[in-house]
């Protein structure tokens, strides 16, 4: 498949990097507003084409699907104009800022014959696979704990009065959406909606969401979602049951998972050595394999985790008075 990235962040690196070990992965095109850093980008990619123009990007004939990964303002123009033009789209976390925005690009794919698809990595990861099949090691659930705190590399920048992306506001982010989401993934992922969402969030300066938590109450079980951009955590997150406890070490990338009953033996549910963190190489694989098999539909219960996980995230913030200003 002959991808086309907008963004040339960290993470969008990271795709690239990741894409070599998948077979019959390209990067033919690479989208910036400003030409040097698409060149930059795509040094050594080979040949790849540099473009400034979402238009221009949006009619080459080689350029099959697109990875975008830019501020999470842009998402939904973005991928609508790549959509239209009958690209398939791989949409960095969180997909949109909304929930509404993002029901309306799946309109648009499927009117247009193409895959949308949120590249929320641990969904595709053996290790959350592991996970969901472990839920029920610890019989009646009675509680979930989902924990990400990561002091951001920006967050010293902020400090001496420099605002990058990841700090500015207008952008939509913020805590909630940057990290947020991951504890938002896992619990509707493994749990679906939840019947009631209490919250509460801390703002810098700016406005900005630095960090926050919420708890969500299901039948018979209480979950809890703590996540910040201005502290590292060191606690692990928890699913609690009648008959155990997990230990998952990472909510946005498990590689290590415990069960731990409560007559005190443990066993090893899932570890894997490999210390390559991002793990990208599963989500773009499966995004290959649903655009090869369109007929199948087989995005469709991620297309719902994600509506969902954006219904809960639209909670929080209404919760919470973080308001984006959407185009």
């Amino acid at each position: 498949m002959r991808f086309a990235t907008i963004g040339t962040n960290f993470i969008a690196r990271e795709f690239k990097q990741a894409g070599r070990a998948v077979k019959d992965f390209s990067i033919t095109a690479v989208y910036s507003r400003r030409l040097e850093t698409a060149q930059a980008f795509a040094r050594d990619l080979g040949g790849a084409c540099c473009v400034t123009d979402l238009d221009e990007l949006a009619a080459r004939e080689d350029v099959d699907a697109v990875y975008i990964a830019s501020p999470n303002l842009l998402h939904g123009e973005q991928a609508r104009t790549m959509l239209e033009a009958g690209k398939h789209v791989l949409l960095e976390k969180p997909a949109c800022p909304d929930r509404e925005t993002f029901s309306s690009l799946c309109a648009i794919a499927r009117r247009r014959g193409v895959v949308l698809l949120e590249a929320m990595r641990p969904a595709f990861t053996p290790g959350f696979q592991a996970l969901r099949s472990a839920v029920k090691e610890v019989g009646a659930v009675r509680r979930a704990s989902f924990v990400y705190c990561q002091y951001s590399s920006r967050y010293d920048a902020y400090k001496r009065g420099v605002v990058e992306n990841a700090f500015n506001p207008s952008l939509c982010n913020g805590a909630l959406m940057d990290i947020g989401v991951y504890c938002a993934h896992a619990l509707v992922a493994l749990f679906g909606l939840p019947e009631q969402v209490m919250a509460a969030a801390q703002r810098l300066d700016n406005g900005l969401d630095s960090q926050g938590g919420a708890l969500c109450v299901y039948p018979g079980m209480l979950a809890d979602l703590t996540y910040s951009k201005i502290a590292d955590g060191r606690r692990q997150s928890e699913i609690q049951g009648e008959a155990g406890t997990l230990l998952i070490d990472s909510v946005s990338n498990p590689k290590n998972i415990l069960f731990r009953g409560r007559d005190g033996r443990e066993k090893c549910i899932y570890h894997d050595p490999d210390p390559e963190f991002f793990g990208m190489s599963h989500e773009i694989s499966a995004f290959m394999d649903f655009a090869a098999c369109p007929e199948g539909r087989l995005w469709e219960p991620f297309h719902e985790v994600t509506e969902q996980t954006l219904t809960l995230m639209d909670e929080i913030r209404r919760k919470t008075g973080i308001d984006f200003v959407l185009k």
